[in-house]
């Protein structure tokens, strides 16, 4: 029985527009008209997932190398620019984007607009200190039908974790799933598993649930709005993204030069 209330569809926008770059379709909805979506507008029964990816540069990197991740880029409902880079990228080639639009901005903002009683989260958190804290801060927001689940080591291998977080999610009829684990795993498990979903809006927003909780902190305002965020993670977590932003991020040149050359054939 579909216990979904009008209330939750009554402000719905109009349908998105979208505009193209790196064979991606990107949102011109600009974040709180993507936020009101969310909270307002229900998945149609029998839809499935509406899978929301934030891109980076990171992502453009890896979705010219990882085709399972392509694959869910390609099926997502809606995409928005994230990285500074891209935003740049896709401004020179005149794509009408309203701005960054980032999963770490987005969080705060969906999450503070569900509705106890109406919609029922589940959030995969990276660590046991992330998911105490959220739990807190939902009971703080009156929810006491959502799950707070923290994934295990390579948690995108564990079949029997898949299996019962499957089985979480279709029991407890969630609508709303957000994964604070890095991309691509959470990008490629919810895709991969995309048939056994109930009808949800589902988020791979990464360290966006770490700074939420206050775990992580988030760079401040003056190095994001400049576009140097980076340096900051960087700063914050040397092994782990060192590499990526000053080694791997290079490929990002190639998915450019693909990108230019493909309009020219």
């Amino acid at each position: 029985m579909d216990q979904r209330t009008p209330e939750m569809s009554e402000q719905a926008p109009a349908k998105q527009r979208r505009a193209s770059v790196f064979g991606i379709e990107f949102s011109t909805w600009d974040a709180g008209r993507i936020v009101d979506a969310i909270v307002t507008e229900p998945v149609p029964a029998g839809e499935g997932l509406r899978l929301l990816v934030t891109a980076n540069l990171d992502h453009i990197v890896q979705l010219n190398r990882n085709a399972a991740f392509k694959a869910a880029y390609d099926k997502a409902w809606l995409t928005t620019v994230d990285g500074a880079p891209v935003f740049l990228y896709a401004r020179l080639r005149g794509l009408d984007v309203p701005g960054r639009i980032t999963g770490a901005d987005l969080f705060p903002e969906i999450i503070e607009r569900l509705k106890p009683g109406i919609h029922r989260p589940l959030l995969l958190c990276s660590s046991e200190t992330t998911a105490a804290i959220l739990d807190e801060k939902l009971r703080a927001l009156g929810f006491s039908e959502h799950l707070i689940v923290t994934a295990p080591p390579a948690f995108e291998r564990n079949e029997v974790f898949g299996r019962e977080l499957v089985s979480k999610l279709r029991e407890n009829r969630v609508t709303h799933v957000f994964f604070g684990i890095g991309a691509p795993k959470s990008e490629i498990w919810m895709d991969k598993h995309r048939a056994d979903l109930p009808d949800c809006y589902g988020f791979g927003f990464g360290a966006g649930l770490d700074f939420y909780a206050g775990v992580k902190s988030r760079a401040p305002v003056f190095l994001r709005k400049a576009g140097l965020e980076f340096l900051w993670r960087v700063a914050t977590e040397p092994r782990r993204l060192a590499r990526r932003y000053f080694i791997t991020s290079w490929a990002f040149c190639w998915a450019v030069y693909k990108d230019l050359t493909a309009d020219r054939r």
